[in-house]
């Protein structure tokens, strides 16, 4: 492996290693009443690739922001030791089931811009993504309360 792919292995090893409130928020979120047929709140459930790039734990707490937008924080785990979070705005379209979509720019290190259509109940919230280099889903349950 040359030193440019050395680095590169570095940064991304830190950046999807790094600090986060995530689980904080999280077991807050766990803690917290969601209220009935409500979409907010937290998730878990797994990711998988269609590309080829895995697939693995993700978990998830989804926040209405305005009337027809949901703010979703991820923490995505990859190879069973490595975790990175990302946010995206989901704008829903129609409800009941909620059908939402959204973009958001991951950098060119995770691949760029990435679009994500949803499909959200109070008890399941299964979606699919898009982007330049990867293509997959996730499948998402309300978890279990402490």
């Amino acid at each position: 492996m040359n030193a440019k792919h050395c680095l590169a292995a570095a940064f991304l090893l830190f950046a999807l290693t790094g600090c986060s409130t995530f689980d904080r928020d999280y077991k807050q979120a766990l803690a917290g009443a969601v209220p009935a047929n409500s979409i907010e709140g937290p998730w878990e459930g797994r990711w998988q690739s269609h590309g080829g790039h895995g697939g693995d734990r993700l978990r998830a707490i989804i926040t209405r922001t305005a009337p027809d937008t949901c703010h979703a924080r991820f923490r995505a785990q990859y190879w069973g030791f490595l975790a990175g979070d990302e946010e995206v705005d989901l704008h829903i379209t129609s409800s009941s089931p909620v059908r939402a979509s959204g973009e958001a720019d991951l950098g060119f290190w995770k691949g760029g811009v990435y679009r994500y259509d949803a499909t959200i109940t109070p008890s399941n919230f299964d979606a699919t993504y898009k982007s330049k280099e990867d293509n997959g889903e996730f499948n998402l349950t309300r978890p279990a309360r402490p």
